[in-house]
């Protein structure tokens, strides 16, 4: 009984080097007169088709479910192809970049892009360098703010760093003290007459 350990250790050990030397599995070979499925995929311009990207066409019927039905939509369905009209023009000289809010830059080997909030509108807007934000265009993004032009004139939208304390609010005005009247002395009441 003291072997039983032993032997199911080294049956496990066994087991685990046979199924480590048989690994990777051969790939499927596709023979000549089978033709690949085709797919279609949604494919938007700020997302390539990542299904293109995969290596056999059994791979990627195995991704067409999750195309389909993505699972970070709460209906499960496919974002509809965006119309894109022309939204009603703006008075650009009304436009002032003070409502802008720069939330995020990020800025890889690839792509360089930045994430401003408009208050008239829900969702954050993704800017990348040439873009246009209401009349101004995007000249560069640098880590920590936006340089944005409009008719030769230039400004910057500014990251806020978060980890540095605000600034110091101004101290409240302070008001005059009205003088005060002296105190009156006590005035005692005649005792009650019997």
């Amino acid at each position: 009984m003291k072997y039983a350990p032993v032997l199911v250790a080294l049956g496990l050990l066994a087991i685990l080097t046979l199924q480590w030397l048989g690994w990777p599995p051969a790939a499927p070979l596709a023979e000549p007169g089978d033709a690949p499925a085709v797919v279609e995929a949604v494919a938007t311009p700020l997302q390539p088709d990542l299904l293109t990207r995969l290596a056999t066409p059994d791979t990627r019927d195995n991704y067409v479910a999750i195309i389909e039905h993505p699972l970070f939509r709460p209906d499960r369905q496919p974002e509809p192809p965006s119309d894109e009209q022309p939204a009603e023009p703006i008075n650009e000289e009304s436009v002032e970049l003070s409502v802008f809010d720069l939330n995020a830059v990020l800025i890889t080997p690839d792509m360089v892009s930045a994430w401003v909030k408009d208050p008239a509108q829900p969702k954050l807007r993704r800017l990348r360098i040439g873009d246009e934000l209401q009349g101004w265009s995007v000249l560069n993004i640098q880590e920590d703010r936006v340089l944005l032009e409009r008719q030769g004139q230039q400004d910057a939208l500014i990251l806020r760093d978060y980890s540095k304390p605000s600034p110091a609010a101004a101290p409240p005005p302070t008001r005059k003290a009205l003088p005060r009247p002296p105190p009156r002395a006590p005035v005692r009441a005649a005792p009650p007459k019997p």
